[in-house]
């Protein structure tokens, strides 16, 4: 944080616009984990191994999925908005990692994004209840570690953080836990109205914060601010993953999210024409070089390709997790890409 004295405070201040009007993405996601897990696939001929491997790369994307579909709320939020993506951060011992922190004009948002599918109860103690049903009849329930707690956990630390370093003192610091899978089944009918409040499905995000800006605020930042206070956190961000212990019924639910989704969605599409599918992803690789007089690789690269071919992303979500595909080229031939696994898909 850059230390002014009064007349350079002063100045800063006469000197700031308030000309943002869209939203700007200051930090991406990483795919560090993703890579890891990648290098481990291929450097194991173990059957069971690579089973493994490939269940927590699925997993992985999973989440990114859930993510993803933050991101293209608040991308097409049209509100003054900074957004950090997949922030880690620590505090003395304490250690988080935030999905999202969103600064907007009148405060900060920590947001986490849950992706699974299930039914899930909060009770009248504000509880986590999962709930299993069995050809429509109740087999059990149980409950899991509140991800609200989680999150007001992660904005403490963020808090504890910012001020210790005098990057904000009096800016307010909310939180909510967002459920991005359609299949999910919430029933908040006994929860408290705090917790209602800040429980939303992706689709109710742009309309919480634009609420939220409503409301009175003891600031007000302006474009410099919000730049100088993003810079802030990213200079706190710590670029590696943090290892927590898995809830396990949390697990639980990814795992079956993810046999849902392959079950419902995966199976009819997903069995391709494995060489005729590399063949046509060569030709467009060299299609598209030869138009920017590059080489191939500048395209996207053969471990790239390799994993399109393992993969087989048909969403823009899941193509972004493939290793060598950024935003860039995404935005550049994600589309095309997409059409090409389609097209070979056997239905």
């Amino acid at each position: 944080m850059i230390k002014r004295n009064f007349f350079e405070r002063i100045t800063f201040t006469l000197k700031d616009t308030e000309k943002l009007k869209k939203p700007i993405v200051v930090k991406q996601a990483s795919d560090i984990k993703l890579r890891d897990l990648q290098n481990k696939l291929y450097a194991t001929k173990d059957d069971r191994i690579q089973h493994n491997i490939s269940k927590d790369i699925q997993l992985w994307q999973l989440g990114a999925k859930g993510e993803n579909n933050v991101l293209f709320e608040l991308k097409n939020s049209y509100l003054p908005l900074h957004i950090l993506h997949d922030i880690k951060i620590a505090s003395e011992e304490n250690k988080a990692q935030l999905d999202f922190v969103v600064l907007t004009r009148k405060f900060i948002l920590v947001i986490e994004v849950k992706n699974y599918y299930g039914n899930i109860k909060i009770n009248d103690k504000d509880e986590f209840i999962r709930k299993v049903y069995r050809n429509k009849h109740l087999q059990f329930e149980e409950g899991f570690y509140s991800p609200i707690r989680q999150v007001q956990r992660q904005a403490i630390i963020l808090e504890n953080v910012l001020k210790q370093h005098e990057i904000i003192n009096k800016t307010p610091i909310k939180h909510v836990v967002v459920f991005t899978n359609p299949k999910t089944i919430l029933d908040m009918k006994e929860a408290s109205t705090e917790v209602r409040q800040i429980v939303l499905r992706a689709d109710q995000l742009v309309s919480y914060i634009t609420k939220e800006l409503k409301q009175k605020s003891p600031v007000h930042f302006l474009d410099n601010k919000m730049q100088e206070i993003s810079n802030g956190i990213l200079s706190h961000h710590q670029e590696k993953t943090f290892l927590h212990k898995d809830d396990t019924i949390d697990h639980k639910l990814l795992e079956e999210t993810l046999e849902t989704d392959i079950k419902d969605v995966q199976a009819p599409v997903r069995t391709l024409n494995h060489s005729e599918l590399e063949e046509a992803l060569r030709s467009y690789r060299k299609q598209q070089a030869n138009k920017a007089n590059l080489k191939a690789f500048h395209i996207f690269s053969n471990q790239t390709l390799e994993q399109l071919l393992q993969h087989r992303p048909i969403t823009l979500a899941e193509l972004k997790a493939i290793h060598g595909i950024g935003d860039n080229k995404v935005n550049a031939f994600g589309e095309e890409l997409i059409s090409i696994i389609q097209r070979y898909s056997c239905r």
